[in-house]
């Protein structure tokens, strides 16, 4: 019976991990249909970053760590590739992320190298280099790939390649013959010609120049082994003929410039470096004293990098022409072709060539020529305190990942006491940081109090006098009734009196009009009494409540700045039964409102009113000035210390504004 049972559920249970598994494998073909969407160049940029979103989307539901890795990696590339920075940006953080979770120091180091490469893409050279300096590093602890020297090796090229350009050639010099060995053991042609090729512009810009010749040669063999190099032959002949000029064997100079236009058909494929290499052999038989026939490839050089926007280009082919009228004593066009060349070099920032013009423009303009000089040695003096930041700054940068590979080393054989200590401390700093917490708050705590303290003082010095003041009108209304009712009501029924008993004679006439003023005094006296009564009445000598307390500062803020006003009090709250924080706090928070509303809102009426609503108060205040964008607006201190001012109450805060709509505060909390 047992097995009877067994079987379904066992077939059951097959049958759902089958169905699991075939699930994961379309999910991995979904994701590689999109990668492959992603790379169709044919189809808008919109599109292929959907189809990189759609593969993330998918790749984000894989719960294997190390196949999403996989999948997040080529995603990270692709995005990279193609410009599409926010996606790289996500997609590459999450891949270092689970780098990091798997301790997968290898998938680090790609991982580092694309950030390297979006940095050198945006030219952020400082970031790339941090990044290809980590990637170094994870490489490095990548022991167990077989690979790991060989990618090192990548990255210190990429390293050195930044530094030559920072002009910190040293640097580059250590990083790039720190790489060679990794590349010759992997015989890796294509990198040693790079390497090679960097070295010797590494010396040229070094002005060791027979060390560049050497190493520009060494670049061309390992080139010979090189199955496609692109225009990579004529780029380094062309490197190897300005060494040989800078040498002044203008021979073997020309002789480099001409191999490299021999090449390709350079004028249709790359008209650029087809006008640099005319602009070059000009020059060339220039220096070497052949200046007749030369002026017409200057300017058809010219002519090919202004057409083509190539404005450094433009810069050196002006100032090889002012070169060129200077030695043919036409000193007007040469400094104009110079002043044109400087000009251009600062729009473009080209130091280097800005400090080439001023010493062509010294030479040309005997008369400025103090001026250019001195010009030269700021500007010169300038690059030079930058450029040695900027070194500075890459070995900080370079010290740090030593450092930290080094710490990295001594962190693993010291693992189990690093723990423990770390531990410990970590420990006792939580206890330091909970009682420097816990101290803090006490310190709140007892400022909070001593201002409810102020408060409630300031509240109940205001009551007593208020009180005092209606205690002194209270006293001037029953002076005034009493002399009314003692003195002029006295004498008023004493001459009625008289009156009445009087023997008046006279015609009937006057008989009547006395009797009218007898009666009118009569009526005084009833009038006189009634006021007298009124004043001494309780309903009038009753204590000032809130209420008028509040309509008060309401009129007086109003008043000031000749706003319309209105309070409506709920007649069911009996404030005398509220406590004094609730009013207290309402006071000041209807201050502050009103303050805002006089400083800010540009408002001509404002209307507050105190609620009942169950068991609890609410207080709105309302203006209609021109409110505010709650979205793009920074909340002030004002509407902090209301909310603040809401939640001692245990009650809530609510604004609702918007651009010339005015502006609503609704306070709710209970009664304490």
């Amino acid at each position: 019976m047992v097995f009877i049972i067994v079987i379904p559920i066992f077939s059951c249970c097959s049958n759902s991990i089958n169905s699991s598994k075939s699930n994961e494998l379309i999910k991995y073909d979904s994701i590689k249909y999109w990668i492959e969407q992603s790379k169709l160049y044919e189809t808008s940029l919109t599109q292929r970053a959907n189809a990189l979103e759609n593969a993330h989307n998918l790749t984000s539901e894989i719960n294997q760590d190390s196949i999403k890795l996989i999948y997040f990696e080529e995603i990270a590339f692709q995005a990279e590739s193609q410009n599409i920075d926010s996606l790289f940006i996500k997609v590459n953080r999450e891949s270092l992320d689970l780098a990091l979770k798997l301790t997968d120091y290898f998938k680090m180091g790609y991982i580092y190298w694309n950030y390297g490469n979006y940095y050198t893409d945006i030219k952020v050279v400082d970031s790339a280099y941090f990044h290809y300096s980590k990637a170094y590093s994870a490489f490095k602890k990548a022991k167990d790939n077989p690979k790991y020297k060989f990618y090192s090796a990548k990255m210190l090229f990429n390293m050195g390649f930044i530094l030559s350009g920072m002009k910190d050639y040293t640097g580059s010099e250590v990083a790039l013959f720190e790489a060679i060995p990794a590349f010759e053991k992997e015989n890796k042609f294509k990198d040693l010609y790079q390497c090679y090729n960097l070295l010797g512009i590494i010396y040229y810009n070094l002005e060791e120049f027979d060390k560049a010749v050497y190493y520009h040669n060494k670049a061309l063999e390992f080139l010979e082994k090189v199955e496609y190099v692109g225009n990579s032959k004529e780029v380094n002949l062309s490197n190897l003929g300005l060494v040989y000029q800078k040498l002044k064997n203008y021979g073997k100079a020309l002789e480099n410039f001409n191999k490299s236009m021999e090449y390709r058909n350079l004028k249709n494929q790359d008209p650029k470096f087809y006008a640099s290499l005319i602009d070059n052999i000009a020059y060339t038989k220039f220096l070497r004293g052949d200046a007749e026939n030369i002026k017409d490839d200057l300017y058809n050089a010219l002519k090919i990098r202004d057409s083509l926007n190539y404005l450094s280009g433009v810069v050196v082919s002006k100032r090889h022409l002012s070169e060129f009228y200077a030695l043919k004593k036409d000193t007007i066009k040469a400094i104009s072709l110079a002043n044109d060349a400087f000009n251009l070099a600062g729009e473009v920032g080209n130091n280097r060539d800005k400090l080439e013009t001023l010493l062509l423009l010294a030479n040309v303009d005997k008369k400025n020529a103090g001026i250019y000089l001195t010009d030269y040695v700021k500007i010169n003096d300038s690059l030079q305190v930058q450029e040695r930041k900027i070194r500075n700054k890459f070995t900080r940068i370079r010290f740090e990942t030593d450092e930290y590979i080094q710490e990295t080393e001594k962190l693993s054989q010291q693992k189990l006491f690093i723990s423990l200590g770390g531990f410990l401390t970590i420990l006792f700093l939580s206890f330091a940081y909970v009682v420097r917490v816990q101290r803090i708050k006490n310190k709140e705590l007892l400022f909070e109090k001593e201002q409810q303290k102020a408060n409630e003082e300031i509240y109940s010095l205001m009551l007593k006098q208020q009180t005092k003041l209606e205690e002194g009108r209270l006293r001037e209304r029953h002076r005034i009734s009493e002399d009314l009712h003692d003195g002029v009501l006295g004498k008023i029924f004493g001459t009625r009196l008289g009156l009445g008993f009087l023997s008046v004679k006279g015609d009937e006439e006057t008989i009547t009009k006395l009797d009218t003023y007898i009666d009118e005094l009569q009526n005084i006296e009833k009038e006189i009494r009634s006021i007298s009564h009124e004043l001494k009445n309780d309903i009038l000598s009753s204590k000032e409540d809130f209420f008028n307390i509040i309509e008060d500062l309401i009129e007086k803020k109003s008043n000031l700045e000749g706003l319309e006003w209105e309070f409506d009090n709920d007649e069911e709250i009996h404030w005398e039964l509220i406590s004094d924080s609730i009013k207290i706090n309402f006071y000041r928070i209807i201050q502050e409102a009103l303050q805002n509303v006089i400083k800010y809102a540009e408002a001509s009426k404002i209307k507050v009113a105190i609620n009942l609503i169950d068991k609890n108060i609410e207080l709105v205040i309302k203006d209609n000035g021109k409110g505010f964008d709650e979205t793009e607006t920074r909340k002030g201190i004002g509407l902090k210390n209301m909310k603040s001012r809401a939640s001692k109450l245990d009650g809530s805060f609510k604004v609702i504004t918007s651009i010339n709509e005015g502006t609503t505060i609704y306070i709710n909390c209970p009664i304490l």
